[in-house]
């Protein structure tokens, strides 16, 4: 071991990674060991995918995901990781644990995705309100919120979530779009606007079809989608 490793070792108290949640010597405002920030690395999505959803594709085949509707009122999506293991364990952790420092290295990669683009706006997907009270955030804010401070991308919170209903991780893919159909409404003017819509992941889509649907009703010139992560698709997307 090297001095500077042994002074690293004895400067850096031990705390839990967000992912692999062992004690490792983790720099102050990090969420992620050496070791998990590694297998980061190798999530980030590859060159077989869809140019317009990042969906995987086969060689000259045209994309599944688009062709059953998955892009419906979205212009294009942006996201820099597959959805599992490392990115997996932080998005829950960041949802359902209460572990705010995991959406850092989530948003530095989201806002490379966008960087250079111009938007008028970044749109968080909203939580019903005692959801985010149980949470005590909105995850899909809090990533705007620090994409911002790199991009500069103004936010807005321009979707308000008007009805409880079940979670959409509760359910099976065919009634994720009938779950949260007219859940959501538009509450601040979005009338030629570029927007971005930020979410934590996608999975069938449904939540953010139904959003962008909504932004476009009222007015918004188009709708852009950006992630922290995109799941494997499901077959149907209804």
């Amino acid at each position: 071991m090297s001095l500077l490793q042994k002074a690293a070792d004895l400067l850096l108290p031990k705390t839990r990674c967000l992912s692999c949640d062992e004690p490792r010597r983790i720099s102050p405002g990090q969420a992620l060991c050496a070791d998990c920030l590694n297998q980061l690395e190798n999530l980030r999505i590859g060159r077989n995918v869809c140019d317009n959803c990042l969906s995987p594709v086969r060689f000259n085949t045209p994309c599944e995901y688009c062709a059953q509707g998955g892009m419906a009122g979205l212009r294009r999506a942006f996201s820099p990781f597959v959805y599992r293991d490392v990115t997996q364990k932080l998005i829950v952790r960041l949802k359902f644990g209460g572990a705010a420092l995991a959406a850092e290295p989530l948003a530095h990669e989201m806002a490379l995705c966008v960087s250079g683009m111009r938007f008028d706006a970044m749109v968080p997907v909203p939580l019903y309100k005692s959801h985010q009270r149980e949470r005590g955030f909105n995850q899909s804010r809090l990533l705007c919120e620090l994409i911002h401070e790199h991009t500069g991308i103004p936010v807005m919170e321009a979707l308000l979530k008007k009805h409880n209903r079940r979670r959409q991780s509760s359910l099976p893919a065919h009634k994720r779009s009938q779950n949260v159909k007219g859940a959501f409404k538009v509450i601040l003017p979005v009338a030629g606007m570029e927007v971005l819509l930020v979410d934590d992941v996608r999975t069938t889509g449904s939540t953010v079809r139904e959003c962008a649907a909504e932004l476009l009703k009222a007015g918004a010139d188009s709708v852009y989608l950006l992630t922290a992560a995109i799941a494997k698709p499901r077959r149907k997307t209804k």
